[in-house]
């Protein structure tokens, strides 16, 4: 739908992209035709070299026939069919303009550095973003998926605030990769038998930044927030980026240089397992399963480490989470009567305590100066002031040691806590 009068009237407003983290000004978007039956007409795409690089890489265009094609697009300040009026869009945004090839008005606006669609919410709504890191087998992925699901079903609503998908593709990108594998497909009708379809599967290691850049596109939602009975109309966009495990251990210098949401993030989230600390798995009391035995230890110091790397100076100011996964595994090693313990041997409280929280930051400090972390708390404490700990599981209790034989749903512990406290820093929640 066109923008606004307000909205064309602010044409140097600075907007930042919800998928490649750019900033630009409102003037410099280019516009793209939205005909269904001129986007489907393969013989009149042209080329589109911004396309390919955000989807294949800065080297997508140096082979003949590399570039990608797409429908019609265009710089409106470089359309010479409008003469001296596309020298004036500093001044007033336009309203739309015509393809070249089906004659209809085009309203669908890109982002310039990426060439993502940008529905009229991006130019109009604050773009906050939480990038989710961490070394291989800590389960990011597992975690996004089971922390979007509950945000959407439980958490949101409770809280007060709700969290739809940007675009129709997010949604169903979110539907495939990600929900369907924890979930179920939903492949069977109301009252049928699924019989192992309702079973979740465990999910494939995210690819590697060399092999599939899709990876660098986030799940963008929109957050509104609502106050009594009456929903407030303003919002904010929230991107969730899944950084790949494998990059971060082996890939860093590439990482640093395509993923560059990680410096400009407004909240961190760094997941930890416990599992892969040598004196935790070591517990006698403690059952690995045959993929935990095989992963080496983590050097979780030296990922703080390469975490500082992404920003010019020190210390950081953006808001840290350092959060410990599978709670349901390690918790029980915790000694008796600590509010660990207490939480992975029974069903918390859904209802935020800022009590708890701050017990479970003090005792995961505590857990890690036990298991031989002391470097990795005090580089956090020096580098990142603004941190917080926190400890939960994506799968809950309903993990099964057989990682191969199908697993009962999700029942998460705590994966919502450390996503509100970076919201409540990033002011999109009181």
């Amino acid at each position: 739908m066109p923008l606004d009068w307000l909205t064309r009237l602010d044409p140097l407003r600075r907007i930042r992209c919800p998928f490649c983290f750019e900033k630009f000004a409102a003037c410099e978007m280019h516009l793209r035709c939205g005909d269904h039956y001129c986007k489907t007409d393969f013989g009149k795409m042209i080329d589109d070299p911004i396309l390919s690089e955000a989807l294949n890489g800065p080297r997508s265009g140096d082979s003949q026939g590399a570039t990608l094609r797409s429908p019609w697009w265009v710089d409106p300040s470089k359309d010479v069919r409008r003469g001296l009026r596309r020298h004036l869009d500093w001044m007033v945004l336009p309203d739309s303009l015509p393809c070249p090839n089906c004659k209809k008005p085009t309203d669908v606006r890109l982002c310039p550095r990426c060439h993502a669609q940008l529905p009229d919410s991006v130019v109009t709504l604050e773009a906050g973003h939480i990038a989710i890191f961490g070394p291989q087998s800590v389960g990011k992925t597992t975690f996004v998926t089971v922390l979007i699901h509950e945000l959407e079903h439980r958490v949101g609503p409770a809280r007060g605030f709700t969290l739809d998908p940007l675009t129709d593709e997010i949604r169903e990108r979110y539907e495939r990769e990600y929900h369907d594998m924890t979930y179920g497909a939903n492949q069977f009708g109301v009252g049928e038998d699924a019989d192992g379809d309702s079973y979740r599967r465990s999910h494939y290691a995210t690819p590697s930044i060399e092999t599939n850049r899709r990876i660098l596109q986030p799940l963008v939602y929109r957050v509104t927030s609502r106050k009594g009975k009456k929903q407030t109309t303003a919002g904010t966009l929230l991107s969730f980026f899944d950084t790949a495990g494998e990059d971060w251990e082996m890939n860093i210098d590439l990482l640093r240089g395509e993923a560059r949401y990680i410096g400009q993030a407004r909240g961190l989230l760094f997941l930890v397992d416990p599992l892969r600390i040598r004196e935790v798995a070591l517990d006698r009391r403690l059952k690995l399963t045959e993929k935990e035995v095989r992963v080496p230890p983590a050097d979780y110091l030296n990922d703080a480490r390469k975490l500082a790397t992404f920003f010019g100076r020190t210390p950081i100011k953006t808001p840290l989470a350092i959060c410990l996964n599978k709670l349901d595994r390690w918790g029980k090693l915790m000694e008796p009567g600590t509010t660990l313990h207490t939480l992975a041997t029974s069903v918390p409280d859904d209802e935020p305590d800022p009590r708890v929280d701050a017990l479970v930051n003090e005792e995961v400090q505590s857990a890690l100066r036990n298991w031989g972390a002391t470097g990795f708390l005090d580089y956090i404490n020096i580098h990142f002031p603004v941190h917080r700990f926190f400890a939960c599981s994506a799968l809950g209790d309903a993990a099964q040691a057989d990682e191969d034989a199908p697993q009962p749903l999700p029942t998460p512990l705590l994966i919502e806590r450390p996503v509100l406290w970076l919201l409540e820093q990033q002011k999109i929640i009181e």
